[in-house]
Formats: structure tokens, sequence, C-alpha cells
């Protein structure tokens, strides 16, 4: 039986101004799981992501992680059991060198200084940043600060790792080694995975499950149910991986598959199976209705 990490149950946020964040949030995240939360703008994806830590306190008391109601948590078990990396790194890194950021967390959890070494030196090779101990955060690249900035929160070991906009503005170099490290830190160490982005064509990499949230949770699934819901996207302001839509155009022009990839990977290997099957050729052609069928999905 799979064990529950994270049970929101009929959560509701407003702002002090009384404009609505969160509205009935009903979300479960099992143990070892990978989800990815997408929604438009102002969806309450970040005030969601702060209620999973404690640091929005809901007053019904109906977030748990667990099965431990977080609100009667003790901080230092807190931060044990969930770890958040916000979008902006400078958010995060403050002090004068990478060891001395990445070894804060540590050192606040009361740990002796050998086991504070250890952890930072786990964190930074998990990245793929030893030997910038010494490094000044602020020189650092933008990419490598991100990575800085997931070190910090890895040094507390947290069961839980909640990440906001991981790959945004990122170089593709950087975005595939940051896809990497949180794979394998979802694989190979088992902590589970919660991630809210904007970047629809990593999102397959990434995750196990969906949900589509806008103020309240409007759909969940597999990427591919989500992305085949074309008034779904369109009512919430999200737009399909561009393979997935390439995918789209193709069939208007005759070419027929039995479901549509949502990476590169998915596609070379669709496209070798179709071309082996059909003697080393895929025909396409345009019919009377081809460009209005493709403007439906591209626009005019």
């Amino acid at each position: 039986m799979m064990k529950e990490a994270i049970s929101v149950k009929k959560l509701s946020y407003s702002y002090r101004d009384g404009t609505k964040a969160l509205e009935n949030v009903n979300i479960t995240i099992n143990e070892g799981e990978k989800v990815v939360i997408i929604g438009p703008n102002g969806a309450g994806k970040t005030t969601l992501f702060l209620h999973l830590n404690g640091t929005i306190e809901s007053p019904e008391n109906n977030v748990y992680i667990f099965g431990q109601n977080i609100g009667k948590m003790a901080t230092k078990d807190k931060i044990k059991e969930v770890g958040i990396v916000f979008q902006d790194p400078d958010n995060q890194l403050f002090m004068p060198t990478i060891f001395e950021d990445v070894a804060f967390g540590p050192i606040n959890m009361g740990l002796d200084a050998e086991e504070v070494e250890r952890r930072v030196k786990k964190a930074l090779a998990t990245v793929g940043l030893s030997g910038y101990e010494k490094r000044v955060p602020h020189h650092m690249s933008y990419g490598q600060k991100k990575k800085a900035a997931l070190a910090a929160v890895l040094s507390m070991e947290p069961k839980i790792l909640v990440l906001d906009e991981p790959t945004a503005n990122l170089d593709p170099k950087s975005r595939s080694d940051l896809i990497r490290v949180i794979n394998e830190l979802n694989k190979k160490e088992g902590i589970t995975i919660v991630i809210a982005m904007h970047d629809v064509n990593a999102l397959s990499e990434l995750s196990d499950r969906v949900y589509v949230l806008n103020k309240t949770i409007m759909a969940e699934g597999c990427a591919r149910d989500i992305f085949s819901d074309s008034r779904l996207l369109e009512k919430n302001n999200l737009v399909a991986p561009d393979i997935f839509n390439l995918f789209k155009i193709l069939k208007c022009f005759g070419y027929d598959y039995e479901e549509l990839p949502l990476s590169m990977n998915e596609a070379a290997e669709i496209l070798t199976k179709a071309i082996k099957s059909a003697n080393g050729h895929i025909h396409l052609h345009i019919g009377e209705h081809t460009h209005d069928d493709i403007y439906k999905i591209i626009g005019p």
C-alpha cells in the first residue's frame, strides 16, 4: 500500500484584501512520486507551496505531511520533511560563500561540524558543484546559482522536495543538467518531488502525474491526458508541448499515429517505428481542409 506523502483537503485561502488565492483544493501525492502542478499566472501555485512547509498556516489544519498535521509540527520537523526551492535563487543565497549558504540549514538544525561538512559536500556533489565551496554566489552564473539554491535545500535532507519553476531562464545545458539531477534524486534517493512549472516541454520528463490548478483543481491525470484536452488547456491559458502539437500538425497532413509524443525521445521512437513498418517511408499529403485544421492548432 502506497504511503501518502502529502494530503491537502479542502484548502482555501484568501489574501488580506479578500482576493481568493485557493478554493477547495484537494491533492494527494504518494511517497516517491513526481507530481507537476501547472496553471496560469496567479493560479495559486506558490501560495499552495507555502502551505506545504507551514510558511502559511491554514486555520482549518487541512494540510498533512506523512500523516502529520503540518500546523502542529515543530519547525525543525517541518524542514526535515519538506524543502522548497523558489524560482529566483537570489532569494535563497545570502551568505558570503557557497559553503556557508549550503551549511546554513544544517547548522541551524543543531548538527555538529563534521555532519554539517558531510552534508554540504554531498549536496554540492549531487548538483555538480563540488569544489565551489569558496565561490561567491553572486559571481556565479544563473544556472550555477539555481544548483546552489537546490544544494542549500538538499543539505537539510528533506523527504519531500518542492520546486517552483526549476527550469525557468536556464540555458539548454543547465536545463538538461537540472532535470537529470531532479530525476536522480527521485529514483536513487526516493525523494518525493513536487514541481510548479510553465515549461511544458520538460513536463513529461519530470512527472508521473499532473494537476491543473487555477485557484481550485481543474483536472488531474497523466501528462498525455491533460494535453489531449484542448478545452481544458484553453480554459486555463495553457499550451501543449511543441512536439505534441507538431504531431497534431502531421496528422493534418495525413500521418496517422497511435499516440502523441510528449518529448523528443518519444517522437524519435514513434517515427522510427512508423518508418520501419512502412518500408522506410512516411507519406504526407495536403487535403481540402489541411490548412484550416492546422490553424485550429497553431492559430492563423
